[in-house]
């Protein structure tokens, strides 16, 4: 698996700058405050009649971080702080967790941020897929077969693929060239349906990230762990990123087309 040099150079420098950015979060006090102080502007908009504003961000937000191909822009922590800041009112407000876990009032502001944000996620993914088809008009190169060679093992399962698509869009990983692959596509596919298995997916994305202040009971706004633990996750989603970009999975196609034409020989 040879990756292109401008290429391996792009994602190089993603590394070095998440790299760069925890190692100034570390050592230097004051880029810790003006973190910490970032997010608690953001988890403010929670309160009152800024909740609405928030609904808006975490659409935008989301939308702008599937959008960005290539590029990762740490959303997920714009809905860590929005969700952590709902839960800490509420225990601000004296209730404890069980109190807070049967309020319905508190389950409509954490669905109203994962809808608006699955809603954004799945609309971002339409950049990919315009991508992939002004691909089609431009001369070929070895990462845009790539791509399109992983877009093939989900197109040729066409009864299938609205669960592949959800099954990818439902999981915190790079979605991108799925979509890219889709826009390249020679085969006719309803891409209005493709959108609300995505959305349907990207939901369940949204709850995963709106729901983890709790689930690990961490204070997000606070804690180290937490601000090490999502350039972790960028980390994760560039490094699985390239190795999409950068497999042949033509040559695996092949292969797989191969061994099932052998089978039936065999069979035969």
């Amino acid at each position: 698996m040879a990756a292109p040099k401008k290429l391996s150079i792009v994602f190089i420098t993603f590394y070095l700058a998440i790299i760069l950015y925890l190692v100034l979060f570390l050592t230097i006090p004051a880029v810790e405050n003006a973190v910490y102080e970032a997010r608690r502007n953001i988890a403010n908009l929670t309160e009152g009649t800024s909740y609405f504003l928030a609904i808006i961000i975490s659409f935008f937000i989301c939308m702008i971080g599937n959008a960005s191909v290539g590029f990762p822009v740490p959303y997920p922590f714009v809905l860590f702080s929005f969700s952590n800041s709902i839960y800490k009112n509420y225990l601000n407000q004296g209730l404890i967790m069980g109190e807070i876990l049967l309020n319905g009032y508190f389950w409509l502001q954490i669905l109203g941020i994962t809808l608006a944000g699955g809603l954004g996620s799945a609309l971002g993914e339409l950049v990919s897929l315009l991508i992939g088809k002004g691909a089609k008009k431009v001369a070929a190169n070895k990462t845009l077969e790539n791509v399109q060679g992983f877009g093939k093992i989900v197109v040729e399962h066409p009864k299938s693929m609205y669960l592949y698509i959800f099954i990818v869009a439902a999981l915190p990983i790079p979605d991108d060239p799925l979509w890219i692959a889709l826009g390249m596509s020679e085969k006719p596919i309803n891409f209005r349906k493709c959108l609300i298995w995505a959305w349907l997916g990207k939901n369940i994305t949204t709850l995963f990230y709106a729901l983890l202040p709790i689930l690990a009971l961490i204070p997000i706004l606070e804690d180290k762990v937490s601000v090490i633990t999502e350039a972790i996750m960028l980390l994760v989603t560039i490094t699985l990123m390239f190795f999409i970009m950068t497999f042949n999975w033509n040559k695996l196609i092949e292969k797989r087309q191969k061994r099932k034409a052998e089978k039936q020989l065999d069979s035969n």
